[in-house]
């Protein structure tokens, strides 16, 4: 765990919680990918294969049924949502209406609760009842050896599943590849730069980055404006990316994108990914390893291949 994230984290929560997790913050800082916080529930903390919980007194146990374990109250949600939010909930009520909030540090907390609805749209969320805290880990170099098995003009789509190391990957390869090509980053959720208050937590070279865009926007731009060859972009998965990828193939301009899979049956099964692919603008087909090393390559398709 990227130990500035952790910081960030712990400082968030009110000091009946943050301070047994300090206590105990050396046995999970290296392992643990996710924080979560139930209203009433536990405390758990996520490892890639493990579920552990906190007691009281700062012990972690994997047993639900151990004494004394730590919980949140409803108070204790609403108390974080507010240091989430600098105590200033409408500044940050688009982010909270999509689900999630960025934090210093590149760390993304998800929330959990009741949405309020207004002509079909989500106009604010209530009763949050959750908190997930996804840590965010920055590995430089960790591209290196896909970059030096493809063609980055050519496109690439990297799948995973969740906490494979596609963020982590794709941010490598953002700034490494900036350094030999027009790069420009879509930014949208602030997970890629950790942009927080104007300020990048990670650094991304020369990237053109373009932080909180809805994407099609984004892309518009830096193809107008930045003369980008190459268009990186975290988490695609809906029908407005299959359009942005079929226009940025007539405009010349190679896209390197991440998306949910855990195998090419997987990608292929639904709809939008299967679009994705048909659509010709990736070459390469890349799935990471989901034994816990993250960004590990576990297999590289050329589309010829994936065809098969």
């Amino acid at each position: 765990m990227d130990k500035q994230s952790l910081d960030c984290i712990l400082d968030k929560m009110p000091d009946r919680i943050r301070i047994p997790l300090e206590r105990t913050r050396s046995a999970y800082e290296d392992k643990a990918t996710e924080i979560v916080l139930r209203r009433d529930a536990p405390i758990c903390i996520y490892e890639r294969k493990r579920l552990l919980y906190i007691t009281e007194s700062g012990y972690l146990t994997d047993s639900v049924y151990a004494e004394n374990l730590l919980t949140a109250s409803a108070k204790e949600i609403e108390q974080t949502v507010l240091r989430l939010c600098d105590y200033s909930v409408y500044a940050y009520q688009n982010e909270i209406n999509s689900g999630f909030i960025t934090i210093e540090g590149g760390v993304r907390v998800g929330l959990c609760g009741k949405a309020v609805m207004t002509n079909g749209e989500i106009t604010n969320v209530r009763d949050i009842g959750t908190l997930n805290f996804r840590i965010a880990r920055d590995i430089s170099g960790c591209a290196s050896s896909l970059i030096d098995k493809l063609d980055p003009l050519g496109g690439t789509l990297i799948c995973g599943v969740p906490g494979s190391g596609k963020t982590t990957l794709i941010r490598d390869l953002a700034r490494q590849l900036s350094y030999r090509y027009r790069v420009s980053a879509l930014d949208e959720r602030g997970e890629l730069s950790a942009l927080y208050r104007g300020k990048a937590g990670y650094s991304l070279g020369l990237c053109d980055v373009y932080t909180g865009y809805p994407k099609g926007l984004a892309a518009n731009c830096a193809i107008r404006s930045m003369s980008s060859e190459i268009i990186i972009c975290d988490e695609m998965g809906d029908q407005s990316d299959v359009d942005l990828l079929l226009y940025s193939m007539r405009c010349g301009v190679a896209f390197i994108a991440t998306v949910h899979a855990s195998s090419m049956q997987d990608l292929r099964r639904r709809e939008i990914t299967s679009k994705m692919i048909n659509t010709g603008a990736f070459r390469y087909i890349v799935f990471l390893s989901s034994n816990g090393n993250v960004g590990k390559i576990e297999k590289i398709y050329e589309m010829c291949d994936a065809r098969d």
